[in-house]
């Protein structure tokens, strides 16, 4: 099943088709920041402006690592600025495909919020 792509952006980063888009959260008041690999084993939300950048994990792998495949939440080292270009998207895919030094983050309601 392929993933849709009506009113969302793409963007190939190391060979490898994403699809990222922006949407409003249905469980909060944050805007999430998707972003979808072809294959679906990359599937990532980052709510934008919480107090503590973090990422949300929900696909197979992270980080060159098999998950749980429960949502998964980690510290984002990467500044996330107000307006997301193409450039901020591929600067989180790669963080999230090829380092390891993810740190994981407690959901609190508070600092980590969704």
């Amino acid at each position: 099943m392929s993933i849709r792509t009506k009113n969302r952006r793409k963007i190939t980063v190391k060979g490898i088709l994403y699809i990222w888009y922006i949407e409003m959260d249905h469980d909060s008041q944050y805007y999430l920041l998707n972003i979808i690999s072809e294959d679906k084993n990359l599937v990532l939300s980052v709510p934008l402006h919480t107090k503590t950048p973090y990422i949300i994990s929900k696909g197979n792998m992270f980080q060159n690592e098999k998950t749980n495949g429960l949502w998964n939440r980690y510290l984002l080292p990467i500044v996330i600025p107000d307006i997301i270009t193409p450039q901020t998207v591929s600067d989180i895919i790669k963080w999230a495909v090829s380092e390891t030094d993810a740190v994981i983050a407690k959901w609190n309601g508070k600092d980590i919020p969704v």
